[in-house]
């Protein structure tokens, strides 16, 4: 890709699936439905555990996206969270502070978390792979149920997916839905069609004018998906255009291109980089413990045309590293971009000064990293 108005990141460009030859392993997935959006298939999930035992709470991570947070508990009345470090790869859930009439939703953080889910009387899982989709956590999951939300890794407009893993012991069955298509437009055909002229338009963009009207269209489509609380089924050729993408191997392209922006990364003691060994992770993830240090190194980026997503914002926990920027290194990138983007990293002088201590004269310090 070169640089153009457009810049680097935010929503794909309407893709042609033939580009992408190489398939994943996809003998994982047991039953499964496909929704319009990840947060559809957490409602459907929850709601088929409970046709089958009482539900006494409901648990979520601490650290999750604010919107499906939101978005759930106008659903659910018994949601409670939990703490668990979103940036270390080994860290467990502690999952004998929940009861077995519980469900725990359980995150694969940026596709580098694989929890050991525990054998005998435990709550319900549900994990949640919405960044780490075909991910080895995703692969081998041992969850009762798995879910995520697909349009983060596929260029579809919308999507989102539930399963049950072969591999899980849970006795529920996999909740399963008729896909009946409704004769009259619903809020998600209008979402999916806004979404859609987005990333037609942003594919050809070439003037300012241009990217604003993709950026609006995207803008309408978000906010019927976030104000549309109904599961609508998948119309059939929207199905269709996500299965076509479903097992293409997007991790290939960004294990191949972490590999190489991480030689050209020069130490900072002003962030970490979050990886993992074994995983593939969702782009290059880069945490700070300030979020002013992340704001400075936001606006760093975006005034270099590189647009980086916040996973997540209005999050609240008692971990060093506590916000997150990726920024993202998949398909539709080249060597010669990743060598941009290391280069304005590297670059990177943060403007912000953090009060840690004053000397006689009253001089502020900057805050050690």
């Amino acid at each position: 890709m070169q640089k153009s108005i457009i810049g680097y990141g935010s929503i794909f460009h309407k893709e042609d699936p033939i580009q992408f030859t190489k398939e994943s392993d996809s003998s994982f997935l047991g039953e499964h439905q496909l929704f319009y959006a990840g947060r559809y298939a957490i409602k459907h999930i929850i709601h088929g555990i409970a046709r089958h035992k009482k539900i006494a709470t409901i648990w979520l991570p601490n650290y999750y996206c604010p919107f499906v947070k939101k978005w759930l508990e106008q659903e659910f009345n018994s949601i409670k969270y939990y703490d668990v470090d979103p940036f270390d790869a080994d860290v467990e859930i502690a999952w004998s502070s929940f009861s077995s009439s519980d469900v725990v939703l359980a995150n694969n953080y940026w596709g580098i978390k694989q929890f050991t889910i525990p054998e005998g009387k435990r709550p319900t899982i549900i994990e949640d792979h919405s960044h780490g989709w075909l991910s080895k956590g995703c692969i081998e999951s041992k969850a009762d149920f798995c879910i995520a939300s697909l349009r983060k890794t596929i260029p579809v407009p919308l999507g989102g997916i539930a399963w049950k893993p072969k591999t899980s012991s849970c006795s529920i069955p996999m909740p399963l839905m008729e896909n009946k298509e409704l004769n009259a437009e619903n809020p998600m055909v209008m979402a999916w069609n806004y979404i859609d002229k987005a990333m037609t338009k942003k594919a050809v963009c070439e003037h300012q004018n241009q990217k604003e009207e993709f950026l609006s269209a995207y803008g309408e489509g978000e906010m019927l998906l976030r104000n549309t609380q109904a599961i609508y089924p998948l119309k059939k050729q929207h199905e269709a255009i996500i299965r076509n993408f479903l097992f293409k191997d997007y991790n290939a392209y960004k294990k191949r291109h972490l590999a190489l922006i991480e030689t050209k990364l020069t130490p900072s003691n002003m962030f970490k980089v979050v990886s993992s060994k074994n995983n593939v992770p969702f782009g290059l993830l880069v945490a700070f413990k300030d979020r002013e240090m992340l704001n400075d190194f936001k606006q760093h980026l975006i005034s270099n045309d590189i647009y980086p997503a916040e996973l997540w914002p209005q999050n609240q926990i008692a971990q060093e590293y506590k916000y997150l920027l990726n920024v993202h290194i998949d398909y539709r990138y080249n060597e010669q971009d990743l060598s941009y983007f290391a280069e304005i990293i590297n670059k990177w002088q943060p403007q912000t000064l953090f009060m840690d201590s004053q000397d006689d004269s009253g001089t502020k310090s900057v805050l050690s990293k």
